[in-house]
């Protein structure tokens, strides 16, 4: 490890991390101390970091505004928040904001020689992926993806160089820019990155271990994956790039992991109206009605599109299109560049997440008038809606039930409240059950799927993967520290 920054506004408590750091016996290059984020930020831009502790309540630039700003570098270290007890709601924002963990003050010695452990294995890891990958040349293996032909000259060392790093049978592996799936793919480098997707060679036995581990994902993480089938010719490079490209896109629409090229048969007809749905004239009709009182129109015309979209009655290349002519002349009509939001659908994880999306972007006008039409009255019916919420959030609840509930249209129900709480619908839901059961952790016995199941989660995984996202420990250890504490 060559470089470890401390940030923390309190000397000697930074100076004690700092010691601590050099004392762990994991080898350190360098522990630079910072007293804020500001300072941070300088060395950041200067010079590589590999890992950073930073404290949460500091001056002039506090730990959450380090963590956002910082993203905007190319290079960014891995980050654990130092956080007091009092901090901990901070501390899961930091953990939303990419941090990898939190620990509590005062630091003990052990813990933090287990992160510094543990750190040192992951980085030393992907050093040594990193290096492999590097001797495949990227740029060469980019152009071979994308526009190179099957007989190009270097394919045999190509072909060498992939039986020598990987073994005699390759995958490709193409994922979105997800968070969620880095994760699971953190020990790996990408080759290439196409598109807003990264692009992985894989051989037999790593294959089988990401398969296993997509597995037990959530449905969200799991379609932001592709696989190819195994290859043994350096010169079906491109041919299983663009299959697992392809699956990849219908993992997209049909929101679960495709690892075959089997095709739903869908009658030509339908295929017909979804061209329909798709051509100038209806994508004009979508464009004209955003941002006008018609809001019940304009979520028939995209609902309408999403669904044929979902039962593949739309082809990927007319869906690509579509949106490609809506963003084009939303942004004509508006004056407004909505490209990097929506611009790009395969970047989010399925389309549901991509609907998602959309839908605040576009109904963002429709909401401005809906607010100067009777802000008291979205306002009373903010306040109906959180307290029919907090009532029944631990019931198989959504939003369709609880925007109909108050008498509101689905999709300005979701703008209006998200203004109103700050968050989305799902996290407001997850933050509730959440919340509740930390203090069933805290003040009851009740084990861990009784707790689960009483906050409204039909799903022991669902429930502690939730909770750790949340809270960055699992219930069971939650309880434990809570009780370690009092």
């Amino acid at each position: 490890m060559q470089t470890v920054l401390v940030v923390e506004d309190e000397k000697l408590i930074r100076q004690g991390i700092s010691t601590m750091i050099k004392r762990c016996g994991v080898p350190v290059d360098e522990v630079i101390e910072c007293a804020n984020g500001l300072k941070a930020m300088e060395v950041l831009r200067d010079k590589h970091v590999d890992v950073m502790f930073t404290d949460i309540r500091m001056p002039k630039m506090n730990g959450i505004e380090l963590v956002k700003e910082m993203q905007s570098l190319e290079d960014t270290p891995i980050t654990i928040a130092v956080s007091g007890y009092d901090d901990f709601s901070y501390a899961v924002e930091m953990m939303r904001q990419g941090v990898r963990e939190y620990i509590l003050k005062p630091v003990e010695r052990d813990k933090l020689r287990e992160v510094m452990e543990k750190l040192e294995k992951e980085i030393s890891q992907r050093n040594d992926v990193a290096q492999k990958t590097e001797k495949l040349g990227k740029r060469f293996l980019k152009y071979i993806l994308t526009d190179g032909n099957e007989d190009h000259e270097d394919l045999d060392i190509i072909g060498r160089r992939i039986r020598a790093d990987i073994g005699e049978e390759y995958h490709i592996l193409a994922a979105i820019r997800n968070d969620d799936i880095q994760k699971d793919l953190a020990e790996l480098t990408p080759i290439a990155e196409i598109d807003g997707t990264d692009v992985f060679i894989i051989g037999n036995s790593k294959m089988a271990e990401i398969r296993n581990r997509l597995s037990d994902e959530t449905e969200e993480i799991v379609s932001a994956a592709g696989i190819s089938d195994g290859y043994n010719d350096p010169k079906d490079l491109k041919k299983a790039y663009l299959q697992a490209k392809e699956r990849r896109e219908k993992a997209f629409f049909s929101e679960e992991i495709v690892l075959s090229d089997d095709d739903i048969k869908v009658p030509e007809p339908l295929y017909e109206n979804g061209k329909k749905l798709c051509d100038k004239t209806a994508v004009s009709a979508r464009v004209q009605l955003t941002g006008t009182e018609r809001a019940e129109a304009l979520e028939k015309e995209w609902n309408a599109f999403f669904t044929a979209a979902r039962r593949r009655q739309i082809k990927p290349e007319d869906f690509d299109s579509a949106m490609s002519l809506f963003v084009q002349e939303y942004s004509n009509v508006y004056k407004k560049d909505i490209g990097e939001r929506v611009g790009r659908p395969y970047i989010y994880g399925t389309l549901s997440e991509y609907k998602e999306i959309l839908f605040e972007t576009v109904f963002e006008e429709n909401s401005r008038l809906l607010e100067r039409a009777g802000e008291g009255q979205a306002e009373k019916k903010m306040q109906k809606a959180v307290e029919y919420i907090r009532n029944n959030y631990n019931t198989d609840i959504n939003m369709a039930v609880v925007s109909n509930y108050v008498s509101m249209n689905y999709s300005l129900f979701s703008t209006a409240f998200k203004n109103y709480t700050g968050i989305n619908f799902v996290s407001y839901i997850r933050e509730l059950r959440i919340d509740e059961a930390k203090r069933l952790l805290k003040e009851t016995d009740m084990r861990v799927n009784e707790i689960g199941q009483k906050v409204g989660y039909d799903n022991d995984k669902h429930f502690m993967k939730n909770f750790k996202e949340f809270v960055g420990v699992s219930p069971t250890e939650y309880r434990r520290n809570t009780a370690n504490n009092t």
